[in-house]
């Protein structure tokens, strides 16, 4: 089954294009990820962290970039996923980086079978651009398994090319959140950060939490609001687990999966063969 594509009108395809590249280029700091990658939690536990750190209280807390002012030590901070990967061929993503040179990067990496089937459910239950099974979705090319590990792989290939270069997996963040979160903070040049101040955070962004925010659309913004209050799977704090993906994912499918992880993965994500892969 094919994917649905996005059809929007020119003229204000142009103007998002202009903001991007403007944003893109003014950034000081990128985290960048592909979708599904548990982005949104690490920038609810930043947010709030800067925001209890600097007592500073902003009407969209979820768009980092508005901590950044010229009288604040923050640095413009830009998430994003790189070009919206998720509606790509893998040979049609963006191989030249250089645009990041001189810049700090968080890369936030995910286990690529519970990508894959959270990008299912965010296709199908929140977007409506997928019309397709599971199971034919393990094999969909734009935006599948295959373009999910090509982007991974032209991050290890161009880690170089930032001034600096962190990588952040959800299943550390999940394992150590309080540790994993000062890293990020010192990173990207926000020191001093007491424990009091990460402690809230970590304790802000629980997963329960996290819900009720959604449900409640707390945030202010459609990036953490619930498509159907009633549905979980069209939440976007849909499970916030590590190795969801068995409750979904055998046989042939789990098995042509981890066949194109093995084979292309590359090893800077060695975490992720499956055992005796490589």
């Amino acid at each position: 089954m094919a994917a649905i594509t996005r059809n929007r009108g020119p003229y204000r395809r142009l103007i998002q294009f202009i903001r991007r590249r403007w944003r893109r280029l003014r950034a000081d700091v990128h985290i960048v990820s592909y979708p599904k990658c548990g982005r949104t939690w690490l920038v609810v536990l930043l947010s709030k962290a800067l925001e209890l750190h600097h007592g500073i209280r902003l009407r969209k807390p979820l768009r980092l970039r508005g901590y950044s002012k010229p009288w604040r030590s923050i640095p413009y901070i830009l998430q994003h996923h790189d070009g919206g990967p998720e509606f790509k061929y893998p040979e049609e993503l963006e191989t030249d980086k250089s645009e990041y040179a001189g810049k700090k990067v968080v890369f936030m990496a995910r286990d690529p079978r519970d990508v894959l089937v959270s990008s299912y459910f965010q296709k199908t239950k929140r977007n409506a651009n997928y019309e397709g099974t599971l199971a034919e979705y393990v094999h969909e090319r734009r935006g599948g398994i295959e373009t999910i590990v090509e982007f991974y792989n032209l991050w290890a290939r161009n880690r170089h090319v930032p001034a600096d270069f962190l990588l952040l997996t959800y299943e550390d963040l999940h394992a150590d959140t309080a540790g994993e979160l000062r890293r990020v903070l010192e990173f990207i040049g926000v020191t001093g950060v007491g424990d009091a101040v990460i402690d809230a955070a970590v304790e802000f962004g629980r997963f329960d939490n996290m819900r009720q925010l959604e449900a409640r659309n707390a945030m202010g913004t459609s990036t953490l609001a619930a498509r159907d209050k009633n549905d979980p799977d069209s939440y976007k704090t849909r499970k916030g687990e590590v190795g969801g993906y068995r409750e979904y994912l055998d046989g042939e499918a789990l098995a042509h999966v981890e066949r194109i992880i093995g084979d292309r993965l590359d090893p800077f994500y060695a975490r992720y063969f499956r055992e005796g892969a490589k």
